[in-house]
């Protein structure tokens, strides 16, 4: 219900038109808001296709600035440490992991003041 906060579900491997669709909310929420924040249920990932990834870092190099939380939930332990890398390269972004089951405390914490 927060405006600021765009959600995904991610299963299976990331291309093109699904990038297209994350960025377009992304930038809704951006038209409203001066940071946004990102809520990803990680249930598979297979990959990202070639022209997906290359928009997706185009699009983080032109909003890195703009994103203020992102909740990442996973139960798989190399997307955990991922999460966790990315908390610390980015340190103007809150990054944060939650398990599978704990979605109830992911949502509480990315909509939070």
């Amino acid at each position: 219900d927060d405006d600021r906060v765009v959600g995904a579900r991610i299963s299976g491997k990331i291309t093109r038109p699904e990038f297209d669709t994350v960025a377009a909310a992304l930038e809704a929420a951006l038209a409203r808001h001066d940071k946004v924040r990102f809520y990803a249920e990680m249930e598979t990932f297979g990959g990202v296709a070639m022209d997906a990834l290359f928009q997706d870092l185009k699009f983080g190099l032109r909003h890195w600035q703009h994103f203020e939380r992102e909740a990442v939930i996973t139960d798989q332990d190399w997307m955990r440490r991922l999460a966790l890398l990315a908390d610390k390269l980015l340190p103007s972004i809150d990054v944060k992991v939650f398990a599978r089951d704990d979605t109830a405390s992911a949502k509480a914490w990315i909509c939070a003041d």
